[in-house]
């Protein structure tokens, strides 16, 4: 089991309503601002924190406008996929894998749910799952019933999928796609998450911008210089050079086509499968963990 402070893996909610659980890198974020040993304390304090309920809704268009090519204003911060109660079987196949899975399993209180998460020198992938052990509030129904439909994929025919991706630096300008702004108490005056689900979205992939201060890039350093056990796996890869999504047309979110997020692809498939390319490996290694996992680990 790790001792570092940013073994709580957290991921965002799929709907607006305000949530009782945060993102993984608000957990990382906060626990690495405190000493060491204060870090699990600090950790529960967190999740058990409240929201504010102030959504502000941005309607910048009816429906997403297609831009010209140009280069993508956000890319890559996580990636999760919904799993079976508990991941035994899946954090064993990720393992099997090469890769190094924090033994630290995160409890989402109020939202149903728990997870754990593999990091990388530039984003991480978290599996997440409903779990009857942890509560549900009964403003975050809707919330965990989305998670049981995304742990019940191969029947709901919703996606598993959840894409986090953060601004590309000095990029403030608003997003040509209609947004929700979060707001959060731990976030600095005028930061908000930008929640990217469109009505139609139903069956989509989860999409979301996380804030600078919440971000991948504002915490990694932290994270090496305490947890560097994290970033290390056995079977080589760290970075992720590209997440590849495939699925059916109704698993693409509309705001995608707009964004077209750096370091993310979605093709079309008839399931869904999720291809990690990672750098530092053995090139043109090719990891398959599906039935386990819709995943495939690419090197």
């Amino acid at each position: 089991m790790s001792t570092g402070c940013t073994t709580a893996w957290g991921s965002r909610i799929p709907r607006a309503s305000v949530r009782q659980t945060i993102l993984h890198a608000v957990s990382v974020f906060e626990a690495l601002r405190e000493p060491l040993g204060s870090c699990r304390a600090e950790r529960s304090g967190i999740l058990n924190r409240s929201r504010s309920p102030l959504l502000i809704l941005i309607s910048l268009a009816a429906t997403p406008v297609r831009l010209l090519a140009q280069d993508p204003r956000v890319e890559l911060d996580h990636v999760f996929i919904t799993v079976r109660p508990g991941a035994e079987a899946e954090i064993a196949a990720l393992r099997s894998a090469g890769l190094t899975v924090d033994s630290m399993v995160t409890r989402h209180e109020g939202q149903g749910t728990a997870s754990v998460g593999v990091m990388f020198r530039n984003a991480y992938l978290e599996l997440i799952w409903p779990d009857s052990t942890v509560s549900v509030e009964p403003q975050h129904a809707e919330t965990a019933r989305w998670f049981r439909d995304a742990e019940a994929w191969r029947a709901s025919g919703q996606s598993p999928f959840g894409l986090g991706l953060h601004r590309m630096p000095g990029d403030t300008a608003a997003l040509p796609v209609p947004v929700e702004l979060e707001p959060a108490e731990w976030l600095e005056p005028g930061a908000a998450y930008e929640l990217l689900r469109q009505p139609p979205d139903s069956l989509a992939a989860e999409l979301f911008v996380v804030p600078p201060i919440s971000a991948v890039p504002s915490w990694i350093e932290r994270l090496r210089e305490r947890s560097p056990e994290l970033l290390q796996h056995p079977g080589g890869g760290d970075e992720v050079a590209l997440v590849r999504i495939h699925g059916p047309p109704e698993h693409e979110p509309a705001a995608f086509l707009v964004l077209r997020p750096a370091r993310v692809e979605m093709i079309r498939g008839s399931e869904p499968l999720l291809e990690l390319h990672l750098t530092g490996g053995d090139r043109g290694q090719r990891v398959d963990l599906r039935p386990i996992l819709p995943l495939v680990v690419v090197r």
